[in-house]
C-alpha cells in the first residue's frame, strides 16, 4: 500500500511539475511577444523621424564637391558642374550687356 501511495505521489508531483513548467513557458512567450511588439513600435517611431546625416565630413573628400553646408536641416551641395554652369551664365550675362550698348 505504501508503494502505491509513493507512486501516486510521484505521478501528482510530475503533473504539478508539468503544469508549472507549462505556465512558466507560456508566461515567457507572452513576455517575448510584448518585447517584440515594443521593439517594432520603437523602430516604426524612428522610421517616421527625419534623422539628419551624422557623418557629413566625408563630403570633404569628394573631388567634385566644392562647397557643402546644412541650412535648416537641408544639405546644400555646390559642385564643379554648378560652378561651370554659373560661370557660363555670368559670361552670357556679360555678353548680353555688351550687345545692349
Amino acid at each position: 500500500m505504501k508503494n502505491i501511495f509513493k507512486g501516486i505521489n510521484f505521478v501528482l508531483l510530475g503533473c504539478l511539475l508539468l503544469v508549472v513548467t507549462t505556465w512558466t513557458v507560456t508566461a515567457l512567450q507572452k513576455q517575448v511577444e510584448v518585447d517584440r511588439q515594443a521593439q517594432v513600435s520603437m523602430i516604426e517611431a524612428f522610421k517616421d523621424k527625419d534623422i539628419p546625416c551624422q557623418n557629413l565630413d566625408v563630403l570633404d573628400s569628394v573631388n567634385e564637391i566644392l562647397h557643402w553646408e546644412m541650412i535648416n536641416d537641408t544639405l546644400h551641395i555646390y559642385t564643379k558642374k554648378d560652378s561651370i554652369r554659373d560661370e557660363y551664365e555670368r559670361w552670357e550675362y556679360i555678353k548680353s550687356l555688351e550687345y545692349d550698348e
